[in-house]
């Protein structure tokens, strides 16, 4: 079985989930697999490779007349949409109609391709990546909200700087001058890199996971698809086996976890702020619901469940590496 995996081409955000899925499918299962940008991608290397199935994440920038080409050499297409309902502008139309199969991180964005092979297939964690590990005391904290500085939750913080401005306290990213002058000392400009945001969740006794808006600020959303699914950030912090105070603004999240054993939701910022002050208090409290999160990530919500069910639904068929896993 050969597989072409044809990440974003993207050094930012994408970057996670591309070592995530090539680690994934060389060492998971039975398959030769080869990893490239979509500006390697070529006519000399479908040929040469001859992949089964061509296996394509983001698709903003692979030339859809080479996904034809592959289609035509006996290739089975297959594209992983990950940044819906943000883009889903420019996933309509020639884009989820060059694939064989579509699948995508957002549930409600599968009707808006109004076609029989679109799934919803939601995020996942690594457990390679995504696992419990001790830091020095540089990575501890308090509270830990790792992200971009996306307005919503700008909001949230700065109406909760007084509950949490005396705290140890790490905004890891670029969160610019929104925030009140309060919590700019906790910013640390952490940027795409997996392994150093890996150190922060795992040093965290509360991390906060606070969704982006499908909406604000603008972006290729001009119908105002609403997003009901959970971000890539709550399984990443469940696999780390971190507790997490996630917003409930997506319900699908009920579907994935269990609210109250395996994670904590807040409703608006005055709960949020009572349960940061209350889960610390409780160390115990926070042990336990963490590691049943991460108990049900990895049962339920890694890479390996979604490549399965993508070579499911594709019809590829592949053998799963004799391998003891260690998770």
């Amino acid at each position: 079985m050969r597989i072409l995996f044809v990440d974003s081409g993207g050094l930012t955000f994408e970057s996670r989930y591309a070592y995530g899925i090539y680690d994934t499918l060389s060492k998971d299962f039975v398959c030769d697999v080869r990893q490239i940008s979509p500006f390697q991608l070529s006519s000399h290397i479908i040929n040469e490779f001859k992949p089964d199935l061509l296996l394509v994440i983001h698709g903003t920038f692979t030339p859809f007349h080479l996904v034809q080409y592959a289609k035509i050499k006996g290739a089975v297409t297959a594209l992983w949409l990950v940044e819906d309902p943000y883009e889903i502008d420019y996933h309509r139309g020639q884009m989820v109609e060059t694939y064989d199969y579509v699948f995508t991180t957002e549930k409600q964005a599968v009707k808006e391709y109004n076609r029989p092979n679109a799934f919803y297939l939601p995020w996942c964690c690594s457990p390679r990546i995504h696992n419990r590990l001790l830091f020095p005391p540089s990575y501890h904290s308090d509270v830990c909200l790792v992200g971009v500085a996306f307005p919503d939750r700008i909001r949230i913080l700065n109406s909760i700087a007084s509950v949490i401005k005396d705290l140890n306290v790490k905004l890891i990213g670029n969160w610019g001058e929104e925030l009140v002058p309060e919590l700019r000392k906790f910013i640390i400009p952490v940027i795409c890199d997996l392994w150093e945001v890996q150190k922060y969740y795992c040093g965290a006794k509360i991390n906060l996971n606070i969704h982006r808006s499908p909406t604000n600020p603008p972006s290729g959303n001009s119908k105002g698809i609403p997003g009901t699914s959970p971000n890539d950030r709550t399984f990443a912090l469940a696999g780390s086996g971190a507790f997490q105070l996630v917003d409930s603004s997506r319900p699908d999240l009920w579907e994935c976890f269990n609210i109250g054993r395996e994670l904590i939701v807040f409703n608006d910022t005055k709960d949020l702020a009572d349960k940061i002050s209350e889960y610390l208090k409780h160390p115990e409290i926070r042990e336990s619901i963490a590691t049943e999160g991460q108990q049900r990530a990895y049962r339920e919500h890694t890479f390996y469940h979604r490549l399965e069910e993508i070579f499911k639904k594709t019809g590829i068929t592949t053998r799963i590496c004799n391998v003891k896993r260690s998770w």
